[in-house]
């Protein structure tokens, strides 16, 4: 109950006094100054290493997250009602969660993919994202439970995607009013999906946001031996997540795997948003992936927000954070 209150004091905090504080111990790199809010908040932050784990600690360590994600919102109340509700799809065990805002600004229909390294995190962990997501953007959501790993090796989390995905077609929502986000894991799970439906030749999603996405196992970039520790997310912990969804080594040939291996074609690919943060060690690969779609001639903008860390996202009551994740909401809501 104290860190609680500690942590709703330190939100309360206006942004002019971490400003002060941050004159005096500046992290620098790239030319780039680390948030003073949030190199504050990464001591509240427990970090693990998932190397010293064995596979039976999983299923606890997921429950921790979630009992985490309701001890304290890092995230700010909706900007309007939104109500929500638990879909079973039937003739699997998929379940996803509906968010409907009170008041509509747009006929899409998200379906969303969430983080967590396709390890951890669940529809439980990210309600309260997508509660302020749905109110935000007048949009109707779906979040998705998919399969977990390392029980469900890759593809299965993929499939899983691919049959709410035809869930929602079949539900009456046509291509043309989809649109697919997810955040690291869920924004890999995403553009994984979106080049699956090009390359089988099916109905596109009509665009998508990939917020700070997994995009390669190579794990060799400039940015992941940067910020290989200190910040939030560690080099070590993203190897043992490739790892472990990782069904055998040909994985890595698999262009739904790595991204950065798929060929793409003008026009047969969902216009594009992609978020990266400065002080992530997947910013350049996720950079790489967004010059790769461009290159290609396919509509893509990248979000660049150089003072901010992996998963600032769902930190939004930073100030620094909030800011960008209303920007890059923004944003979205101009191709929606």
């Amino acid at each position: 109950m104290f860190k609680k209150i500690i942590l709703n004091f330190f939100f309360f905090l206006p942004a002019w006094f971490f400003e002060f504080i941050g004159i005096f111990n500046k992290t620098i790199s790239r030319g780039h100054i680390l948030d003073s809010q949030t190199k504050i908040f990464l001591n509240f932050i427990p970090t693990k290493d998932l190397d010293e784990i064995v596979n039976i600690d999983i299923p606890r360590i997921r429950s921790s997250y979630e009992s985490r994600a309701s001890f304290i919102s890092t995230v700010p109340k909706p900007v309007q009602s939104v109500l929500f509700e638990d879909i079973q799809i039937k003739q699997s065990n998929l379940r996803m969660r509906k968010y409907s805002p009170c008041k509509s600004h747009t006929n899409k229909s998200i379906l969303y993919f969430h983080g967590g390294g396709y390890a951890f995190g669940s529809i439980e962990t990210h309600h309260e994202l997508l509660m302020y997501y749905s109110a935000y953007l007048g949009a109707e959501i779906y979040s998705l439970g998919y399969s977990l790993s390392p029980e469900n090796k890759f593809p299965v989390a993929l499939a899983d995607a691919m049959t709410s995905y035809e869930w929602l077609l079949n539900s009456g929502v046509l291509p043309k009013n989809i649109s697919l986000c997810g955040d690291s894991a869920g924004g890999h799970l995403a553009a994984s999906l979106s080049y699956k439906l090009s390359q089988d030749d099916l109905p596109l999603p009509d665009s998508q946001l990939l917020i700070y996405p997994m995009i390669s196992p190579g794990c060799e970039t400039e940015s992941f031996k940067l910020y290989e520790s200190n910040y939030f997310l560690t080099a070590s912990n993203m190897r043992w997540i490739w790892k472990k969804l990782s069904d055998n080594n040909m994985n890595n040939n698999n262009p739904c795997f790595d991204l950065l291996g798929g060929v793409f074609q003008k026009d047969k690919f969902p216009k594009s948003i992609i978020v990266t943060a400065g002080f992530d060690p997947l910013c350049d690969e996720a950079e790489k992936y967004a010059y790769l779609l461009h290159q290609k001639h396919i509509n893509i903008h990248q979000l660049h927000y150089p003072s901010l860390i992996h998963g600032f996202a769902s930190m939004s009551k930073l100030k620094r954070a909030k800011l960008a994740v209303d920007n890059f909401l923004d944003e979205y809501k101009k191709i929606l």
